[in-house]
Order: structure tokens, then sequence, then C-alpha cells
């Protein structure tokens, strides 16, 4: 079965995004500003950048996984990104500004699981796919 063009989309940003998010991240560690910003977070440094980058491996992973019809790599990604939306919860000052997270987050779920792409995770990767 063709991949649907979501999918494709999602897979490509959720390998592109993180390899910027980490280059970002590299590039800005010992800047002024966002060492001010660090010092907010409720967490050890160590932690919270253990999780983001942790998060972007995830996403490349998944990613990559969804470009080849990979059931797990969906499900990495929906298990994952419950699990991120919980940590951001616990740690963001601004926890009303999640909620656009939360409402595209669910609009990705929606799609990855809709019958046409739910079919295709079933159907192209065979018995090894589940």
């Amino acid at each position: 079965m063709k991949r649907p063009l979501f999918v494709t989309v999602l897979a490509w940003f959720l390998i592109a995004a993180p390899a910027f998010n980490i280059l970002a991240m590299l590039a800005t560690r010992h800047n002024p500003e966002m060492q001010e910003i660090i010092r907010h977070i409720p967490f050890p440094i160590g932690i919270y950048t253990s999780a983001a980058y942790s998060e972007s491996v995830l996403n490349i992973v998944a990613g990559a996984a969804m470009l080849r019809a990979k059931n797990w790599g969906r499900w990495l990604y929906v298990i994952y990104g419950t699990a991120g939306i919980v940590f951001n919860l616990a740690v963001s000052p601004d926890q009303p500004m999640l909620l656009y997270g939360v409402v595209l987050f669910a609009c990705i779920v929606y799609f990855l699981f809709r019958s046409r792409t739910h079919f295709y995770f079933q159907t192209s990767g065979g018995i090894g796919n589940a």
C-alpha cells in the first residue's frame, strides 16, 4: 500500500525538527539568556537536557520507523509524546500555553490511527510489523 501523505510529512518532520533542535541546544548552551531561562527550571539541568536529547532521538527513530511502515514507530511516538506532555505539565511555568501542544498532539494521534493510515501500518510491514 502507498504511504499516506500525512505519514510522509509527519515522519520527515519528526526526523528534521529534532536534528535542528539538537543543533540549537548545542549552540545556545553557553548563552547568558539561555542560562537565565535554565535557572527557572524546577529540575536539575542534567535531567532536563537528558530528557530533551532523548526526546529528539526518539523522534528521529519514530519518524524513520513510520517511513518504513513499522507499527511500533507510531506507538513509540504516541507513548513518548504522552510522557512528554505529562513531563511538561510538571515543569512548565506557563501551563496554559501547553494546551496548544496537547491539541496538536491529539490531532496527530487521530490522523495516525484513522482507518486509511491504520491500514497502511498494518499491511505494509508484514508479520514482523506488529
